[in-house]
């Protein structure tokens, strides 16, 4: 019987022949003809992967800014609920301040929210839900906080009244040291939320960071009403009368809530 031939040995040849044909370049018109047989199937395939791929990538974007604008919508809600739990902080820790100072005061006062402001350029007024209906009266002092000036009313009808702030150009207020109970200088209005302090003769004592306060020399403003807090002393030795700029003790750019002081806080004794 013959012997048979393993199987491995003819692939191997074959193998080996092809090497050979491909080496020698018999094959290259062969290989030629077979890439441009080949050419528009891989073409088609290459264009469908590029689809596909491309469908997700747009998924992908999509998707993304989708659920950045969400992202960016839910955190200007929790910006403005920040916002706003501040703003409530802060009415609540004024409120606090106010009642603590007119209990011990023992004021007559009206509550009042702001509801429109004209705070640009040299103007400095803020409009109030009370009246004349409420017993208010042009004159009046209107403060925050603990007890702390910021303007008094200068035009009323039955429900509301305009409140000329400290700074308002038109705004002129006797000014006296903590206490004294003296006329010693007047609070001058200069527009842009900016005030100062003037005529305050040379004898007088004064320096950065003293307390201004209400003089109580005007009818229906009462004495030690602090208006603000001397900057800059101006001036020169050789001049009669000293000025100061002023730093605001109250944002009177964003009064929300003020207490107006009716007639009878002029003599809180009587009133115990």
């Amino acid at each position: 019987m013959p012997r048979r031939i393993p199987l491995f040995i003819p692939i191997v040849g074959a193998i080996l022949g092809v090497a050979l044909l491909y080496g020698i370049g018999v094959l290259r018109p062969l290989q030629d003809n077979l890439r441009w047989l080949l050419m528009p199937a891989a073409r088609i395939f290459a264009a469908a992967g590029f689809v596909i791929g491309g469908n997700q990538d747009t998924t992908n974007v999509s998707t993304l800014r989708s659920q950045m604008k969400d992202m960016e919508a839910r955190l200007a809600a929790v910006s403005v609920d920040y916002v706003k739990l501040r703003s409530l902080e802060e009415e609540n820790r004024l409120l606090r301040e106010t009642a603590k100072f007119l209990s011990t005061s023992g004021y007559d006062h009206v509550g009042a929210r702001v509801i429109a402001r004209n705070t640009e350029g040299r103007t400095a007024t803020v409009l109030i839900d009370r009246g004349a209906g409420d017993g208010l009266e042009k004159g009046m002092a209107v403060i925050v906080g603990d007890g702390i000036f910021v303007g008094k009313i200068t035009a009323l009808s039955q429900y509301l009244s305009t409140v000329m702030l400290v700074s308002d150009e038109r705004s002129r207020i006797a000014a006296s040291p903590p206490g004294a109970r003296r006329l010693f200088g007047m609070v001058q209005g200069l527009g842009n939320g900016v005030s100062q302090l003037t005529l305050v003769p040379q004898s007088e004592q004064l320096k950065s960071h003293d307390i201004i306060v209400t003089a109580g020399t005007e009818e229906k403003i009462p004495s030690d009403l602090a208006i603000a807090s001397v900057d800059e002393i101006g001036g020169k030795a050789t001049d009669p009368f000293k000025t100061a700029t002023l730093q605001p003790l109250a944002q009177t750019d964003e009064l929300s809530l003020v207490e107006v002081l009716r007639p009878a806080a002029l003599r809180p004794a009587a009133n115990r």
